[in-house]
């Protein structure tokens, strides 16, 4: 009788404890569950947010253009570019080992506007335009749960849609230039190379001011974005003729002057640095940067272009780099050397380098547009007459020949730096 009542003990305890430990087991698996798709998701939204920049970078990128410089730019085109190029970036990069698999589209997720300060709120918001578009926005989220099996089975299960990586991601163009700053590895894209900006004594009619500002110069190059190669032709964009000094001339003679950044005008050196830009090994006696709203940046200066130099320059055909511009120029007594006082900065691509039979040189140079990070900005000078209610900022920021109050007295129409603002 005894053992009877123990069996049925038993099978009573045995009863009780598999459902118990079923359910301390599917706790368990849940939880094990959860703490997978926490970690997917944070790895999968990491990866999609580096895939978003990327493409809105790449965006930005193409927003960078010559084109920018026109009298009418075709910003449509620009936006159709730029739309392209974030599309073949998405395809480059991968969200747990598989293609993210978006379509960008202009108007849908892939927005153009302007970022302007906003008194409600105190930070810069994005508004959406077509007119002059210096920002550029995408809204994302990724199709599906990728290679997340914990997250399908928890969506078919709560009919949710949790699981899913997105992403929002905003890129700025800022033309609001005090100068250049290079930092470690990254050299600023400039060749040591500065040109007369104006002459009062009116020796020289190659001139910035004349030749590109009022568009005095000849239009006879053109370059080719896609190609990335110069040929003849017209483009809307006109040249100035720089040339050096002959070998029997004055300084004053020449247009345009090799900058000794720590160079000592060695050919090496600057050859070295028309190739590579300024490192800042090159700008220690700068300080390490070249700003200018302090007034002009006095920098030893000669016109001579050695043969070396020469080669360098046309081994540059068709790439945009940083120039400078110059409108004094002090000759050192018994030297053809002497200083510069820089201005400003610009945008030039060499389309063309020309010997003369007296050892100087010509180069035929157009304005363009770049980007870098090694530029230094200013805050916009009337950051306060942007702080306005919203409505009347969406009413400003569309209307054609604005933008959105912003001056353009501190904006540099060649140079921009080009980063994440969201």
């Amino acid at each position: 009788m005894r053992r009877l009542q123990t069996i049925r003990t038993a099978h009573q305890r045995r009863g009780v404890i598999t459902p118990l430990a079923a359910g301390v087991l599917l706790v368990v698996l849940a939880g094990i569950a959860l703490i997978i798709n926490r970690l997917w998701l944070d790895a999968a939204s990491l990866e999609v947010t580096t895939c978003i920049e990327t493409a809105v970078l790449a965006a930005g990128h193409e927003m960078v253009s010559d084109e920018l410089i026109k009298d009418q730019p075709d910003y449509e085109t620009l936006m159709q570019r730029a739309e392209h190029s974030a599309n073949e970036a998405l395809k480059l990069n991968s969200v747990a080992g598989q293609q993210v698999g978006i379509k960008l589209t202009k108007d849908e997720n892939l927005l153009f506007g302007k970022s302007v300060p906003v008194v409600e709120t105190g930070v810069r918001r994005f508004l959406q335009t077509d007119h002059e578009p210096r920002s550029i926005q995408i809204q994302t989220q990724s199709p599906g749960r990728i290679a997340n099996p914990v997250a399908e089975f928890l969506s078919d299960l709560t009919r949710s849609h949790a699981g899913t990586a997105g992403a929002q991601i905003q890129a700025t163009l800022d033309n609001h230039v005090r100068g250049v700053r290079p930092f470690e590895n990254v050299a600023v894209p400039a060749y040591p190379l500065a040109i007369l900006k104006t002459d009062p004594s009116g020796k020289h009619t190659q001139t910035w001011e004349l030749q590109i500002d009022q568009k005095q110069g000849k239009d006879e190059y053109r370059y080719d974005p896609e190609t990335k190669t110069v040929s003849q032709g017209s483009d809307g964009i006109p040249e100035i003729i720089l040339t050096g000094k002959p070998r029997r001339g004055e300084i004053s003679d020449a247009n345009m002057q090799i900058l000794d950044f720590g160079s000592h005008f060695n050919t090496d050196t600057v050859m070295q640095q028309i190739l590579s830009g300024l490192t800042r090994k090159n700008l220690k006696q700068f300080q390490g940067e070249l700003l200018f709203d302090a007034g002009p940046l006095p920098v030893k200066c000669s016109p001579n272009i050695e043969n070396g130099e020469q080669d360098a320059f046309q081994e540059m055909i068709g790439q945009c780099r940083i120039c400078f511009l110059y409108d004094q120029l002090e000759q050192q007594s018994g030297s053809f050397e002497g200083t510069a006082f820089c201005t400003n900065l610009v945008g030039g691509r060499i389309m063309a380098v020309q010997r003369l039979d007296n050892q100087a040189c010509e180069i035929i140079l157009q304005p363009g547009v770049l980007s870098s990070r090694s530029v230094v900005l200013a805050a916009p000078e009337d950051e306060a007459s942007l702080n306005q209610p919203v409505q009347k900022i969406e009413q400003t920021v569309n209307k054609v020949g604005q933008t959105a109050g912003l001056k353009e007295s501190n904006q540099n129409k060649y140079i921009y730096k080009l980063y994440l603002t969201q």
